[in-house]
Parts: structure tokens; C-alpha cells; sequence
């Protein structure tokens, strides 16, 4: 009788620590076109969930850098609000070498201490907001990470060095564009206590985009 190899399933869920990118559709990744960056909310043996600035379609290919879990291919299963799930696509070994990283993820352990990066650069709790020009033009993006001073953005449109945005409710100019994003400077040095409420996303603007999420 042939024997029959059992799946293993791993899942973690309430990531906040990790931060990737992903490309949607092909294999390569063309700044502010198809390559965004995007934080890492749920891993599982056959599907992750990100937080993301652009939302790809159902069946969407997906090429996904996640930090400790490497790159992974798949296609968009589910739509959220602000993220969607992926299917992942395994060959060879590929599924129990994740099973590994999940496990090891999962042992290591993770503080709000491991969250800082240099000079006091955080990761928002919710990264997901929106950034705005003068003439009210406005489209969602993701808060990469952020300190008093400033923060790093990626969205479906970088806007020119020099330009004016409001991030949430936060004025800045944006000082430097890179391949997943864009760098802005506050006009004003934030508080460390108000700063990551100072960039989230007006309610009336997350309430508009609850109504066309349901809408669909």
C-alpha cells in the first residue's frame, strides 16, 4: 500500500513585528507601479495575510518578501479593508521549510522593544491610513515606520522631493523617495505620546472606505 504523507498545518497570527513587500502580478517589481511595501498580519503552512497600501484583485498573482519567512508566491484568496490574504503555491520542500521559520518565529521572543529601530523608529500598531495634497486629492497608503521627526510611506502614487502632504492629520514634505515608498518630514516635531494617533486616518475617511468595502 502506498503510505500517504500527512500535512502538517503551522498558523501564527497577530503579527505586528514583521515588514515586507510584495509585487502583484509577475515576477518583477516596478516601483510605485506594482512593488509596495506591506506589513505581515497572519502565517500560515498555506496562506498569509498582510496589511497593504494597494489591494490586489481575487486570483491576483502575488510575489511576496516576509522577512524571516523568505519569499513566497501565491494569488489573493480574500479582500479586507486594509490588507488581503494570499494562497501560498509550495513546491518541493517549500512547505516544511515554512513550517520551520513558523515554528522558529513562534519561539522567539518578540517585545515592544523589538519593535524599535534606530534613532526611535516605531511600527504603527495600525499601519494602514490614508495621506493627502493641498487640493484635498487623497489615497490610502501604509505607515512603514516612523519616529517624532517623521516617516516612511507606500502607496500606489509617490509624490515629488519637496512636495506638501498631510499623513493622517500630520503636515510634512516629503524629503526622499526610495523603491517601496517615499520619506516625509513633519513640519513640526510630534510628541512621542501623539504621534502614531496623529497619523491615523480621519474617522469620516476610514468610515467612507468601511461603506465602499461593504458596497462591493
Amino acid at each position: 500500500m502506498a503510505e500517504v504523507l500527512e500535512h502538517v498545518d503551522v498558523a501564527v497570527h497577530g503579527i505586528r513585528t514583521v515588514s515586507g513587500r510584495y509585487a502583484i502580478g509577475g515576477d518583477e517589481g516596478y516601483p510605485g507601479i506594482n512593488l509596495f511595501a506591506c506589513r505581515l498580519r497572519m502565517m500560515s503552512s498555506d496562506a498569509f495575510r498582510v496589511t497593504a497600501p494597494v489591494i490586489p484583485a481575487p486570483g491576483e498573482s502575488i510575489l511576496a518578501s516576509l522577512g524571516p519567512f523568505g519569499a513566497l508566491r501565491g494569488h489573493v484568496e480574500r479582500q479586507f479593508e486594509d490588507g488581503f490574504v494570499v494562497g501560498i503555491e509550495h513546491q518541493g520542500s517549500s512547505r516544511e521549510d515554512l513550517n520551520r521559520a513558523i515554528k522558529q518565529f513562534t519561539e522567539t521572543l518578540w517585545t515592544e522593544a523589538g519593535e524599535r529601530r534606530g534613532a526611535k523608529r516605531l511600527l504603527p500598531r495600525n499601519p494602514r491610513t490614508v495621506f493627502a495634497r493641498p487640493d484635498n486629492w487623497s489615497q490610502p497608503c501604509l505607515v512603514m515606520d516612523y519616529s517624532v521627526t517623521g516617516a516612511a510611506i507606500s502607496s500606489a502614487f509617490q509624490p515629488a522631493v519637496g512636495e506638501v502632504v498631510t499623513v493622517g492629520t500630520i503636515t510634512a514634505e516629503v524629503v526622499r523617495l526610495f523603491d517601496v515608498g517615499f520619506a516625509v518630514r513633519f513640519f513640526e516635531q510630534q510628541s512621542e505620546d501623539d504621534v502614531e494617533a496623529g497619523l491615523q486616518a480621519p474617522n469620516d475617511w476610514e468610515q467612507m472606505l468601511r461603506r465602499a468595502f461593504e458596497g462591493r
